[in-house]
């Protein structure tokens, strides 16, 4: 007989794809401050409706009447327990969260009990608690994501977003010192964003221009000779400065004029609109306001196909995850296009030089401190976005990389816990910060499933005998539509949240899934790099083409040709369960030919002048950068794939089809919970033998969960002919989503066959001195920075 949480994972699996497909096609955001909440009728209502439902369900499943109504009234109560923390959505976005939930909860309780009570050796008992341990990680991240689908799109109020034009004007003025870090940029940009900021329509501001380490001085000093022509702006030249960005920014902190209350950080390639600091920086009258973030935006974005792909897929954060944080005071400091409270900047030491994304450590810190932080909800400047590929990935494995940092650094703040007077974060804040950290592992979990997936096709293929997971062709094809399933949750999320046409918010996803090499590269070396710097490569000569591209991106286009040629033939074999994995493995391959081809589309991308200057110019050649995550990868993925071939002892694991026809020979007689090895009446054990052991999968996250059992029949026992045992994995990996960048934060979703958005970066060398938690002063080192601060004629140097 089905076990009493295997019965609530199917009751609840079945009612939760109807209630997730209502939010697909019904959901959208709705902008407003304020709505009447919910009445409580309307929920207990739904909530009684999902209990009948549910147990008639499991009557129909044949479950005893009094286990039926344990089931429903599990549903049931699912619902009413998360009504207080879902009272500001949608019925149906309390639904669809609650039953996902219930699912992951059930599931992981199913397979943890099977754990204990199977009989299994101390080694296999310590094997499968690993597996139950990876399984739960996935149903975390997934969870984390799934929240945010549903906050978003079901949310019928909005009391923390702000959109300045619609307040009352402040009368505060503090001043603010705009700081513009630059390092080898093109003199002609950065004084076209320094021109446009001198049209800010407001009066107490200065401009302060940090220039690290350009050794050429034809970059450096045109923007020397602009600054000195303005009383406004102050230049900066400083060589041997170690720290970076983070560096340039703790010496502009010693540079600021003293009367500075405000301190803004402008990345020197953005366009700002005249009405930012007029808008924006009369909101910290607010004392509690520690800092303030408005969307990073994009130029130039609408010239083809692939940028703006790569536009919708830089706005899904700020639509998405940036918007639903912000509800619970988690919202990131983004590094450009955001305000800082001096006090509180300084108060925390300034900017950590350990972290190459030091933007959302610091607002991390400022939270913890108990300050507060704000997401605009309105754009006020535009930048340039990454011209190739090429640049994009290095971008990407920046962000995860310093993601991966802040959660090494930070992790233990980030756990459940009272509020005390050194970790004052509440829990929604820490669940949004430990949750956005753990999501970049997500494309390790997709590589892994690749794997196992390769493994399902060879055996189906050549019946070799090593078995991943054995199950019924209904669980297979389950796996399947969840994949699609997860698929179209996050494209329909990037279409309703950003306005973005299908093709577009489509091609957004397959821009996240196209990085999900090397995000899960980035992710593998933070774990064992403590710390990192940003890459610079040298520049190559070249031309924008195809065999560049190939070659930038040839471990994705071998995975993917290999994944597409065994899928092929897997489905090839006819067989219903063949055909699904090698479906899902076709699939998986073609994530990882997205690299090549945008890679492709970016570089024939028809572009203004001025940008496809610096895209030739930004060629870069990193043919070696990426093998120290790429190795690591490889590494993670063999042994994998040895463990599991690995002969083991593991007892099957009961399928749902043949438990449900082994509680139907028998009803009168409640089994108990624990008893999951198998049906214990004769009659029952037969149907047992008839279908190999299966796993049910976590539909309720829409995440499919890798395991491994024997798939040896019990003795003297044949299977039945119209059996079809299957290998592979129903493990569908749920990636990442928040990045934090340094200039553009994180939490961008992560993309995998599942569910989410992936990222990806610049790769990055763990070279540097044994870093702190604390800001390092550039002028102890080396003997201290070369400053050449630069005042206008008349101005105080």
């Amino acid at each position: 007989m089905l076990s009493l949480s295997g019965l609530i994972l199917v009751v609840t699996v079945a009612l939760l794809l109807p209630a997730t497909g209502l939010v697909l096609v019904t959901g959208r955001r709705r902008r407003r401050r304020h709505a009447e909440p919910r009445p409580a009728a309307t929920v207990v209502a739904v909530a009684v409706g999902l209990a009948l439902a549910g147990g008639a369900l499991a009557l129909l499943l044949g479950a005893p009447p009094a286990r039926a109504a344990v089931a429903a009234a599990v549903v049931g109560g699912s619902v009413l327990g998360w009504w207080p923390a879902g009272r500001s959505w949608a019925v149906r976005g309390l639904t669809a969260w609650a039953l996902s939930v219930l699912a992951s909860v059930s599931f992981l309780t199913y397979t943890g009990v099977w754990t204990l009570t199977a009989g299994l050796s101390p080694v296999a008992t310590v094997g499968s608690g690993l597996l139950w341990l990876v399984e739960a990680f996935v149903a975390l991240i997934g969870l984390g994501h799934l929240w945010e689908f549903v906050d978003v799109l079901t949310r019928r109020q909005w009391p923390a977003s702000a959109d300045p034009r619609h307040l009352a004007p402040g009368t505060a003025r503090p001043f603010v010192s705009l700081h513009v870090p630059t390092h080898d940029e093109p003199p002609d940009m950065v004084v076209a964003t320094l021109r446009q900021l001198l049209q800010q329509r407001y009066d107490a501001y200065e401009i302060l221009v940090i220039d690290n380490n350009t050794t050429d001085e034809a970059l450096w000093r045109p923007v020397e000779a602009f600054c000195a022509a303005h009383e406004r702006l102050t230049f900066l030249h400083v060589e041997n400065l170690e720290g970076f960005k983070s560096g340039a920014l703790n010496l502009a902190l010693r540079h600021t004029d003293p009367r500075a209350e405000i301190i803004g950080i402008i990345d020197a390639d953005y366009l700002v609109e005249p009405d930012f600091l007029a808008d924006c920086a009369p909101m910290f009258a607010d004392p509690e306001l520690s800092f303030l973030q408005t969307p990073q935006d994009y130029r130039d974005w609408d010239v083809s196909a692939y940028f703006r792909r790569l536009y919708y897929s830089y706005s899904y954060f700020f639509d998405v995850s940036q918007a639903s944080r912000n509800e619970r005071n988690g919202a990131i400091f983004g590094g450009t296009m955001g305000l800082i409270r001096r006090d509180a900047l300084e108060g925390q030491g300034g900017w950590d030089e350990w972290c190459i994304t030091e933007d959302a450590e610091l607002s991390l810190r400022l939270l913890r401190a108990g300050g507060r932080g704000m997401h605009v909800d309105r754009s006020y400047g535009r930048g340039v976005m990454p011209l190739t590929f090429e640049a994009l990935k290095r971008q990407r494995f920046r962000w995860c990389f310093g993601g991966i940092q802040i959660l090494r650094m930070h992790w233990r703040s980030l756990l459940p816990g009272r509020a005390t007077p050194a970790n004052r974060l509440t829990l929604a804040q820490r669940w949004a910060y430990l949750v956005g950290g753990l999501q970049w592992f997500g494309d390790v979990a997709s590589v892994v499933f690749t794997g196992f997936l390769l493994l399902g096709a060879a055996d189906a293929v050549l019946g070799a005998g090593t078995v991943v997971r054995r199950l019924s062709d209904v669980l297979v094809l389950c796996t399947v539509v969840l994949v699609a399933l997860g698929l179209s949750r996050a494209v329909v999320l990037t279409r309703r949240s950003s306005g973005a046409r299908w093709r577009d918010a489509l091609g957004a996803f397959g821009l996240w899934v196209a990085l999900g090499w090397v995000v899960a590269s980035a992710s593998v070396r933070g774990l064992f790099a403590r710390e990192g710097v940003f890459l610079r490569t040298p520049k190559q000569r070249g031309t924008l083409s195809v065999a560049f591209a190939l070659r930038a991106n040839l471990t994705e286009l071998v995975v993917g040709v290999v994944a597409l040629a065994v899928g092929a033939v897997a489905v090839a074999q006819g067989t219903v369960s063949a055909g699904a994995v090698g479906a899902l493995l076709c699939l998986q391959g073609v994530g990882f030919l997205l690299a090549p081809y945008n890679s492709i589309a970016a570089l024939r991308s028809h572009l203004p002048e001025e940008l496809a200057r610096r895209r030739r110019r930004g060629l870069t050649s990193w043919e070696t950068a990426w093998w120290g995550g790429t190795v690591a990868v490889g590494v993670a993925m063999a042994a994998v794939i040895a463990v599991t071939v690995w002969p083991s002892e593991l007892p099957d694991r009961p399928s749902v089809p043949s438990a449900l026809r082994a509680a139907r020979v028998s009803t009168d007689e409640i089994l108990p919970d624990t008893d999951l090895a198998g049906p214990k009446d004769p009659a029952a054990a037969d149907d047992e033998a008839a279908d190999p052991a299966s796993t049910t999968d976590d539909a309720g996250t829409d995440e499919v969960h890798p395991d491994a059992t024997d798939d040896a029949p019990a003795p003297d026992v044949e299977p039945a002919d119209d059996t079809e045992p299957t290998t592979g994995p129903t493990t569908e990996p749920t990636t990442r989503p928040t990045p934090t960048p340094s200039d553009e934060p994180a939490g961008t979703p992560t993309p995998t066959t599942t569910d989410l958005p992936g990222n990806g970066t610049t790769p990055t060398q763990a070279s540097q001195p044994t870093p702190s938690n604390r800001p390092t002063d550039p002028q102890a080192s080396r003997g201290g920075p070369t400053t050449k601060p630069t005042a206008p004629p008349g101005k105080a140097s």
